[in-house]
C-alpha cells in the first residue's frame, strides 16, 4: 500500500514524523497523477473532476458565490484551516482509493472509489456508529470533534 498526496515530499514526511506514522507516502507534486484519477481539480478542464469538487461546483453555479459560501457547513472552514489551506483549495482536493496490478512490464488500473466509498479505510467509523451518540455529528456540525493526536487540549 502506498499513499499519494500532492504536497511536496518534504512536507509529507515532516507531517508523517509529527504523527508518528510509518506507512509509505509519496508525493505527486508537479505531476498529473491526482488529476488523472479525479481527486484533484484545477482551472483546466478535466475528464474526471473529483466527485466532491464536482458536487460543490454544481451547488456554486446554482447558488452564486456568496450564497454558496454561506451554505457550507462550518466543518468545511474548520477542515480547511486544520489542513493549512483556504476553503477554495480545500474544496479542490478530494480523496480516493485506487487499486493497480502489475503483470510483466504493464501496470493496470483495476478499481477506484471516492468520497463515501472510502469509509472502509476508516475503521473508527464502524466503532463510533455503534456508540450511544454514533458519530455525534449534531451540534457544531459533522466531525467538528476530530483533531490530530497532538491537538487535544488546545480548544
Amino acid at each position: 500500500m502506498i499513499c499519494v498526496s500532492r504536497a511536496p515530499l518534504q512536507k509529507l514526511l515532516a507531517f508523517r514524523r509529527r504523527m508518528g506514522w510509518s506507512f509509505n507516502w509519496v508525493s505527486s507534486y508537479g505531476n498529473d497523477f491526482n488529476f488523472d484519477f479525479g481527486v484533484s481539480a484545477s482551472e483546466r478542464p478535466q475528464k474526471n473532476p473529483p466527485p466532491l469538487q464536482a458536487n460543490e461546483l454544481a451547488a456554486h453555479r446554482r447558488l452564486g458565490d456568496q450564497q454558496f459560501r454561506e451554505s457550507l457547513p462550518p466543518v468545511v472552514a474548520q477542515n480547511a484551516s486544520t489542513s493549512g489551506t483556504d476553503i477554495d483549495r480545500y474544496l479542490s482536493e478530494g480523496h480516493g482509493f485506487s487499486v493497480f496490478v502489475r503483470e510483466a512490464d504493464i501496470t493496470y488500473h483495476t478499481y477506484s472509489t471516492y468520497t463515501r466509498g472510502t469509509e472502509f479505510l476508516m475503521g473508527y467509523y464502524a466503532i463510533l456508529d455503534r456508540a450511544p451518540k454514533g458519530r455525534n455529528e449534531e451540534g457544531d456540525g459533522p466531525m467538528t470533534w476530530l483533531r490530530l493526536h497532538d491537538e487535544y487540549g488546545k480548544r
